[in-house]
């Protein structure tokens, strides 16, 4: 049975249903409190912070460090994980994106002001109290940031974002600092390389799917995202969200081996529905669509000595800038004539005409060239699922397709699609711009299995996935989806297994953006 068949009936055991439709009381208030699929996540905490987005974790010392954009890493104190507590908070010479922790090092990377300008990383040894070893300037807006598991190399997605104008786009890359020395003093004056993204084959990457974004040069357009490393440290992905692909990454060498399109999901496809309505009704249905994945966080895994890449995708449609946007809607491109008109009919139209949707994609060329060079079909943004590929040659595994939606319909049917920035319960506010929004995925290992955790930044909640044996072709099955309302807008999700855990028990630390709550969680 093949990826696709396998995704539909799964899904068709889980909510037996062809076209999901209902509709609720606009009248009738949400209900508070806690709604849960199944019973694998159990909240132990929930603390306020002054941000939560991004942790990491310290066996050693049993504390957490935390940032999300400000001046600020807080440190709290996770001895009692059912009472985590806020033990201090440090000043940083900058927003700080992300931290990683390797043994006793905590390191961060800090955006300058403004964010498109060389920004920093600082790294330091957590004792008694914080030591800085050293503040690097590396590379242009500094993002995710990542030690090896071996502790010699500091890994940056050095996204090199525009500013609003396109006046500068500085060119993206992948940072990496390196020392040979296990001695903390040697992150004083690491090795420190930009690996820049010049002499990869333009035309092939976007013959093949890799999309250009902006108004400047491919390499330019080239914005990583978020990164993985093998449990061998040899082999790192790293996500470009708006280009919509994955780099691998040799670390040794620090050299690119290869930048992989990450496609679309096929919204026409059973299984692979979505609700594109502001209705105030859930309506899962197929449409004529094309969800570009897009990711946001991805993780790698490996089994068998062979690694394979869970994509949270999210969408990343570039509409944040006055001079340039590749947003557009379903009116504009039949006006200009790209579109079937034997598809497209003015009632489909109708029905499409309040979602976002791309204008780079075109039928007249590779890859999406059709023998009348219209378009069938629309490319949106995001694919409101979590896709798992082959690490080695891209190759795509399984995806979730509308999983997610189905699931929080079922579970949450009041909260389905609301937009969980702003609070207020508005069931469906966000079926019209990427749904439920995957933001970030992790795995670990809980006794035999291997789980699969997924963030909902806008629908908000987490879902576990087992995708054990995924690697040989098992379905994965979704375990759980937990969802409280007063947590909103999980950004970044930490598993520490149970061998690390300071109560000796699987856990699961959410940072909450939107509400600014760090969550922890028991794992079974």
């Amino acid at each position: 049975m093949g990826v696709e068949m396998k995704r539909t009936a799964f899904v068709m055991s889980l909510l037996i249903c062809a076209g999901y439709s209902f509709a609720k009381n606009p009248d009738a208030p949400a209900p508070a409190g806690l709604f849960q699929l199944g019973t694998t996540l159990k909240q132990m905490a929930s603390v306020s912070m002054t941000t939560a987005e991004i942790s990491a974790y310290m066996p050693e010392k049993k504390v957490l460090f935390v940032v999300g954009g400000e001046n600020v890493l807080e440190v709290v104190d996770m001895a009692d994980p059912a009472n985590p507590q806020k033990v201090n908070e440090l000043k940083l010479p900058g927003g700080a994106s992300s931290v990683t922790v390797h043994g006793d090092l905590v390191a961060v990377s800090l955006l300058n002001n403004p964010e498109w300008k060389k920004g920093h990383v600082q790294v330091m040894r957590y004792g008694k109290k914080l030591e800085v070893l050293g503040l690097h300037e590396l590379c242009y807006m500094p993002d995710m940031i990542t030690f090896t598991p071996n502790g010699k190399n500091l890994l940056v997605a050095c996204e090199g974002s525009p500013d609003e104008t396109f006046t500068e786009d500085p060119e993206g890359g992948i940072g990496v600092l390196s020392v040979n020395s296990k001695a903390a003093k040697a992150w004083a004056k690491p090795q420190n390389t930009v690996v820049s993204f010049k002499g990869l084959d333009t035309l092939a990457l976007m013959a093949a799917g890799v999309r250009k974004t902006g108004v400047k040069s491919f390499v330019q357009s080239l914005e990583p995202e978020y990164i993985t490393v093998s449990e061998d440290s040899k082999t790192a992905w790293v996500s470009l969200q708006e280009n919509n692909a994955l780099v691998k990454f040799d670390v040794a060498k620090k050299k690119i081996l290869n930048v992989f399109p990450l496609g679309y999901v096929d919204h026409s496809k059973p299984g692979f529905g979505l609700d594109i309505k502001k209705n105030k009704q859930i309506e899962i249905r197929n449409y004529p669509l094309r969800g570009l994945r897009q990711p946001d966080g991805i993780s790698a895994f490996t089994v068998n000595g062979k690694s394979f890449v869970l994509t949270a995708n999210e969408g990343a449609p570039v509409n944040d800038y006055k001079a340039w946007t590749d947003v557009t809607t379903a009116m504009v491109l039949m006006q200009q004539e790209v579109l079937d008109a034997d598809e497209f009919t003015t009632g489909q139209l109708n029905e499409l005409k309040n979602i976002s949707v791309s204008n780079l994609e075109r039928c007249n060329v590779a890859p999406d060239k059709t023998e009348n060079g219209k378009c069938p079909y629309l490319y949106s943004f995001g694919s409101r699922s979590v896709s798992i590929f082959d690490g080695e040659s891209g190759h795509l595994m399984w995806d979730s397709g509308d999983l997610f939606e189905r699931t929080v319909a079922k579970v949450a049917p009041d909260y389905f699609n609301w937009n969980s920035k702003k609070g207020k319960v508005k069931m469906d506010a966000r079926s019209e711009d990427k749904g439920c929004e995957p933001e970030n995925v992790t795995t670990g290992i809980v006794g035999e299995k291997r789980y699969a955790f997924v963030g909902l930044e806008r629908t908000s909640g987490v879902a576990v996935l087992d995708i054990t044996g995924v690697e040989t072709g098992a379905t994965p099955q979704i375990l759980d989806y937990y969802l409280d309302p007063k947590d909103r807008g999980p950004e970044g999700i930490l598993f520490i297994p149970a061998a690390k855990s300071p109560n000796g028990e699987p856990l699961l630390v959410v940072g909450y953006e939107y509400s600014k709550t760090l969550a922890v969680y028991s794992v079974k």
